[in-house]
């Protein structure tokens, strides 16, 4: 016979599988609106181009260090404290993780903004042919750099929040960078 507790693990995992997978959907649907807003907006420009360019650096470095390597290495040790360890401690580790991890993001957020001009020209060495161009993708980079700063903190607040088994809003956070 079924033990009813696993039963109900198993609808908690389906419900929680769903949460993300719809907001995973809504999120990809205002995505396309977006890219369809701008480019009714702003058209197949070299300013378009800047843009996207810009835009690509730190949104690499969001995948590369929030999304990507802390939530594989915090959120594991963050669930075994809870698991294993008392409520206090788990959130003191979450809290020194939030502390060490601006400390890191913040570096790479000013020597991006310092180095924008070398990261454009590694990223997109023809627009160097173009100063025009090249300059503006170099301001809206600058521009954008303190966004992985917000982003992998945030992405750190995610992996947390379910950690506690709270989906929804983190699931949902990508629908608010689309819109």
């Amino acid at each position: 016979m079924d033990n009813p507790k696993e039963k109900s693990e198993n609808v908690k995992v389906a419900s929680a599988a769903g949460i993300v997978g719809a907001a995973t959907m809504v999120s990809r649907v205002f995505g396309v609106v977006r890219d369809m807003v701008i480019a009714a907006l702003f058209g197949a420009s070299w300013m378009t181009d800047a843009f996207w360019v810009a835009f690509r650096i730190p949104n690499m470095l969001r995948r590369l260090l929030g999304e990507g390597s802390l939530t594989v290495s915090f959120v594991p040790v963050f669930t075994e404290y809870l698991q294993k360890k008392t409520r206090e401690e788990a959130l003191e580790l979450a809290s020194n993780a939030f502390s060490i991890l601006s400390v890191i993001l913040a570096a790479v957020s000013v020597l991006g903004i310092l180095l924008s001009p070398v990261i454009v020209g590694l990223i997109a060495p023809g627009f160097i042919a173009n100063p025009e161009q090249f300059a503006l993708t170099v301001f809206l980079n600058r521009l954008m750099f303190p966004y992985i700063f917000f982003i992998a903190l945030v992405a750190l607040c995610m992996g947390i929040l379910n950690s506690f088994r709270h989906f929804t809003s983190p699931a949902l956070s990508p629908v608010m960078l689309n819109i």
